[in-house]
């Protein structure tokens, strides 16, 4: 059986956590924890804080069809667990990047996210989600497109609701194929 990993990444509270679980046929290996005092960055940026966050990986699976097996790691969206990204990273056939359109920081995040990764945006399989989609929010996506082809990275940026298991077998599935 082929085996395929990929990698969710993003800001904390963009749905990396609950898009795993929403296709994932194990349970979840989760690492969220609690939200302490010392995590203001996404205390500031979602309008709606969350009162865990992922401190580890996350980590689902699932079979796509009968020959191939996707192996989904998800990866703290606070800055200062950055070196695992790379870490996890290791061995992956692609990168998922989730971000809430909704959050107060969105561009920053767009700006942080997208240059930090890059070098793999520019050369590995990629797909952006964007969580939490409205119509209202169109100006924000045209952004991140924008953003997107200042530098020349040319990937798919797809809404997408992270509690839905079609929604999200859909994105990896645009993914993988």
């Amino acid at each position: 059986m082929d085996e395929i990993k990929i990698l969710f990444a993003g800001p904390t509270g963009a749905g990396k956590t609950t898009a795993i679980g929403a296709v994932s046929e194990i349970s979840v290996v989760s690492t969220e924890v609690f939200r302490s005092s010392l995590d203001t960055e996404s205390l500031n940026s979602q309008t709606s804080p969350k009162n865990t966050v992922t401190i580890g990986i996350d980590y689902g699976e699932f079979n796509l069809d009968a020959h191939t097996r996707i192996r989904l790691y998800g990866v703290p969206g606070q800055v200062r667990f950055e070196f695992l990204w790379d870490l996890i990273y290791q061995g992956a056939s692609g990168i998922v990047i989730l971000f809430d359109i909704t959050s107060n920081t969105y561009l920053s995040e767009v700006d942080f996210f997208i240059n930090r990764f890059r070098d793999i945006l520019l050369s590995d399989r990629c797909i952006i989600g964007i969580s939490k989609f409205e119509n209202s929010y169109l100006s924000r996506v045209d952004q991140l497109k924008d953003l997107l082809s200042e530098l020349q990275i040319d990937v798919p940026v797809v809404a997408v609701d992270v509690r839905n298991k079609e929604d999200m077998l859909k994105l990896i599935t645009m993914l993988v194929r």
